[in-house]
């Protein structure tokens, strides 16, 4: 038996519906997966001085350094030196270059910045410590778009007795940062599946209107 007027009418509004939802729903769906995902950044402690115990009178040779950056989650920091070491510390024994674990020596440390807060960082000889060879950042959550320009951080208190190294190499610190080549990187989803769920709703819909018009 054929179907009746009201009956057509019905399942032409409803296809009509079906097509407006999913015209309205395809840009939403679309631009949320196209969006692109910031990309961890890899830097040089130090640009390229590097990982050095800091010449007479630049003891805040790293405090100026980390200022010039704002460093985020995913980020990573790459200590290079030669015959000198490095250590993850807190804040005590950043403060007091108080070192007790074992320190990485092997010419180059890889950090990576793995949750917002500060972090420090030490020389395991505590004399190139309290020279100012140590390190502190503030990591912050990951932005939704490009970093800007830092805020300072403030070296380390004049309260630390200093104590002369010997042997200290005469290199002065670098003004700018270095930045390497990235080393975490989100690939932007793609937007075929939001085409194919699209493209399932309007089939569907189709089919719900051939079978009542036959009925």
């Amino acid at each position: 038996m054929g179907c009746s007027m009201a009956q057509r009418r019905g399942a032409s509004s409803f296809f009509l519906v079906c097509v407006l939802v999913a015209a309205l729903a395809a840009p939403r769906v679309c631009a949320r997966a196209v969006v692109p995902t910031r990309m961890g950044k890899r830097y040089i402690v130090g640009g390229p001085d590097g990982w050095t115990t800091p010449p007479p009178g630049s003891k805040d040779m790293y405090a100026k350094w980390a200022a010039g950056i704002r460093f985020f989650v995913d980020d990573s920091i790459e200590f290079v030196y030669t015959n000198d070491s490095v250590i993850k510390v807190d804040k005590f024994g950043y403060y007091h270059c108080n070192v007790t674990a074992a320190p990485s020596g092997d010419g180059s440390a890889l950090f990576l910045l793995n949750k917002p807060g500060l972090v420090y960082f030490s020389c395991a000889d505590v004399k190139h410590c309290k020279l100012g060879q140590r390190l502190m950042i503030n990591v912050e959550a990951a932005p939704s778009s490009a970093p800007s320009t830092a805020p300072a951080i403030p070296a380390p208190g004049s309260s630390i007795a200093i104590t002369p190294a010997t042997g200290a190499p005469s290199s002065s610190p670098g003004p700018a940062p270095e930045e390497a080549s990235s080393t975490s990187a989100a690939s932007p989803p793609s937007s075929s599946l939001a085409h194919g769920m699209l493209l399932a709703f309007s089939a569907t819909a189709v089919a719900m209107m051939s079978s009542i018009l036959r009925e």
